[in-house]
């Protein structure tokens, strides 16, 4: 521990080394990514460590970039585009069928209101109202004709 002790470095004096914030160090360290050690509640790391992270994530970095510069095959997208066209398709059909059992179920309900409720004018302009049940009746409000 004491030739470790002697090469530790501060988290604050390791980001000025990297990309990092200190804080993302610790966190580094607490996900067990980079080696560190508590000392009286601080942490701290070596510069060797640091080196040897740094070299690890850029190898990762790299595979990483492997990976996506992979050429797909032009059969693979066209059944891709296939697919999403299927889907939106798919969406449509949904939305104009949801639009359409809709527009039947308020029909619906306009038809039991017109067949609970039933005005007729007489040739003086009044006015009668019909209900099946009068009680159900609660107010009348009378509005002038545009």
């Amino acid at each position: 521990m004491k030739t470790i002790q002697a090469d530790l470095i501060s988290l604050k004096e390791a980001s000025k080394m990297t990309p990092y914030s200190a804080e993302y160090l610790g966190l580094l360290i607490r996900k067990e990514k980079l080696e560190g050690y508590k000392i009286n509640g601080k942490w701290f790391t070596t510069e060797s460590d640091m080196k040897k992270y740094l070299q690890r994530a850029a190898e990762h970095s790299y595979e990483h970039q492997q990976n996506i510069n992979v050429k797909i095959p032009a059969a693979e997208i066209k059944q891709a585009k296939i697919t999403i066209r299927w889907v939106l398709v798919l969406v449509a059909v949904i939305l104009f069928f949801g639009l359409f059992i809709w527009k039947i179920k308020d029909d619906q309900r306009n038809a039991n209101i017109r067949d609970k409720y039933r005005l007729t004018e007489d040739e003086d302009g009044n006015i009668t109202l019909y209900a099946d049940d009068p009680s159900q009746v609660k107010s009348v409000k009378v509005m002038k004709k545009e």
